[in-house]
């Protein structure tokens, strides 16, 4: 009908603005609740943004009513007019059930309010999180693992039989020479069972534990390096041969889901233009529109526009990119200053150093920085000046104003002015902490560095090049960071091994009256008997959990001992997690290759042109 058509294009952002707009918005509204999910976790702040999380809780239902009623219209769950089947089959589907976890908890609560649901209030708020997944339907990149999984099946059971193999046979060696090691002191790890005096054997018990160990190790990373020498020796072979083996799992994994989203998108598009170039947007296109186009004349008069063209030569170069005796003087003169700037930054960093020089006027760290600020500022109003003649600058002063490099010259000098006028108008002190951060503030010129040697201005042309496969992955990457680290919280958040208490506190006792620090199931119930006196170091909080999931994605991990459920979220991480979650940083490198590559044949093609153009010399 009429309005399943209809209901089908309004959730799916199709055939009008305001259809795109909802759908925009319905994306916003899933980042600001997962962030309200987060920052609710934190103790003492449960009940923040309430009123915005029922409101999303409202909007959410609406979508879900509105893409139920739609069902009948979306190719995906057609059958071939039986609406009670295909609506069936979509309330069963991966999408629908994400969609019913993220709301129907909030209308338990609210319907038994003080019952049961009550008891479970952590794990309900953590079900939030799964509106990120929800994203997937507009960035498909969790339902792209099967499509993966398919691609590299035959190299992906040959490499996982081998990298499960040496797995086992090295946590088998680890453990045999660990299981009676009680030379080597760890901390104590109450959960475990020793809560003082712990040595190594204490975390190998068994086959499992070792398993879970040797499979951090595997990643490349040692939290634990207190081992014997018996299994020092086994840990020598294991980072030789079995780190790389190990690892081309997950390198296949990776490798696949790049080719698959790159041949979707590809698809999607059809046939790649031969003239297109990796990252280009309307700069790159404009820019060379204008290559052989001279730039307009000066509506101040023929003795500015001549100035102008002086003015460009000098600071960018003739036409070839050469530049004379007294340009290039004057470029390493501005370079000098950028690296004495960085240094000059890094030295009043230094306590001693500034007490004896100090920030006071007149003193050598004042004098530089206005001289430095004198030269940059001249550059940057030169700049300005000459930009209509700079193709570089699309003969635009504004268009050199809102680039990279004019951006960066701005910052250069702007932050002295705040801080001179703040200064002057009493609004802070010449020696205040705010004076500091403005003054921190030049380590920014180093970037003016890039007029020397290109690396950041590129960076949009990167993102653009790697756009396609960042939505896919980037979203999945998110997804694996935000889930880990609530699960990560749900499960370690009274973890005695992360628990201390003050010394008056025994570890263990019989009193009832006076137990013992880890006596208590949660260090809430800790702090509840003895006011303050209980602490967890890690997975407080979901802000928390992010921070260590962040340290562990990025292969180190700070912290090892947890729970068994915690202990299957870790094993993820090192199988899948790492890898998949480095493909959007590995994707951004590939491009960055690829658009800086792409400039080096620019400036080949460039110079070979110049070489058929120059008269032959007899």
């Amino acid at each position: 009908s009429s309005l399943e058509i209809w209901c089908y294009d309004f959730v799916n952002g199709l055939n009008s603005a305001f259809a795109k707009y909802f759908e925009i918005s319905i994306y916003c509204l899933i980042m600001i609740t997962v962030s309200i999910g987060v920052w609710q976790s934190v103790d003492g702040h449960e009940d923040d943004f309430s009123t915005v999380e029922w409101f999303a809780i409202y909007v959410f239902t609406a979508e879900y009513i509105i893409r139920l009623i739609g069902v009948p219209a979306d190719p995906m769950f057609d059958d071939k007019g039986n609406w009670f089947v295909c609506r069936l089959r979509f309330l069963i589907s991966f999408y629908s059930i994400v969609d019913l976890l993220a709301i129907v908890p909030f209308y338990l609560a609210a319907a038994f309010p003080g019952s049961w649901a009550d008891d479970y209030d952590e794990m309900f708020r953590m079900l939030r999180l799964l509106r990120l997944i929800k994203l997937d339907k507009y960035f498909p990149s969790i339902t792209l693992i099967d499509d993966v999984v398919r691609l590299k099946w035959n190299a992906l059971k040959v490499a996982g039989f081998a990298a499960l193999t040496l797995w086992i046979i090295f946590a088998a060696m680890v453990f045999i020479f660990e299981v009676h090691d009680n030379v080597n002191e760890i901390d104590s790890v109450p959960l475990y069972g020793c809560d003082s005096d712990c040595t190594m054997m204490d975390r190998f018990q068994n086959l499992f534990d070792s398993i879970i160990y040797v499979g951090v190790h595997l990643t490349g990373d040692y939290p634990i390096t207190t081992y014997s020498w018996g299994a020092r020796f086994v840990n020598f072979f294991m980072v030789i041969a079995a780190v790389g083996v190990v690892s081309i799992p997950s390198g296949l994994v990776a490798s696949g889901f790049t080719e698959i989203v790159d041949s979707k998108n590809k698809l999607k598009r059809g046939e790649i233009d031969p003239d297109h170039i990796a990252g280009d947007d309307w700069y790159e296109k404009r820019l060379r529109d204008l290559k052989n186009v001279d730039p307009p004349p000066s509506p101040l008069g023929p003795f500015v526009d001549k100035l102008q063209l002086s003015v460009n030569v000098f600071l960018n170069g003739n036409e070839n990119g050469k530049y004379s005796t007294t340009a290039f003087i004057f470029r390493m003169f501005v370079f000098a200053i950028i690296i004495l700037n960085v240094f000059a930054v890094m030295l009043e960093s230094i306590p001693e150093i500034d007490r004896a020089v100090g920030n006071g006027d007149g003193n050598f760290f004042a004098m530089f920085e206005a001289f430095s600020v004198t030269v940059f500022a001249v550059e940057y109003i030169l700049r300005l000046f000459c930009a209509p003649k700079n193709r570089e600058s699309l003969y635009s002063t504004l268009v050199y104003a809102g680039t990279f490099f004019g951006i960066v010259d701005f910052l250069s000098t702007a932050p002295w002015f705040i801080e001179a006028a703040l200064i002057h108008y009493n609004v802070i002190g010449s020696d205040s902490e705010q004076a500091k951060i403005f003054r921190i503030f030049r380590i920014f010129r180093m970037l003016q560095l890039e007029d020397f040697i290109v690396a950041f201005s590129k960076l949009d042309n990167v993102f653009r090049a790697s756009q396609n496969v960042l939505k896919a992955t980037g979203l999945m990457a998110m997804i694996i960071w935000v889930g880990c680290a609530a699960l990560f919280f749900l499960f370690e958040e009274n973890n005695p091994n992360w628990r201390s208490c003050d010394m008056s506190i025994p570890l263990r006792s019989d009193d009832p009256n006076a137990p013992g620090c880890y006596d208590f199931p949660s260090t809430a119930a800790c702090n509840e008997f003895y006011d303050g006196m209980c602490t967890q170091r890690a997975f407080t909080n979901v802000p928390n959990s992010l921070y260590y999931v962040a340290v562990f994605l990025g292969g180190e991990w700070g912290v090892i001992d947890f729970t068994w459920p915690g202990r299957f979220v870790c094993m993820f991480l090192c199988v899948a997690g790492i890898a998949l979650y480095a493909i959007p940083i590995g994707t951004l490198f590939d491009s960055f290759g690829v658009v800086l590559g792409l400039a080096d044949d620019d400036e080949e093609e460039e110079e070979e042109e110049e070489e058929e153009d120059s008269p032959v010399m007899a």
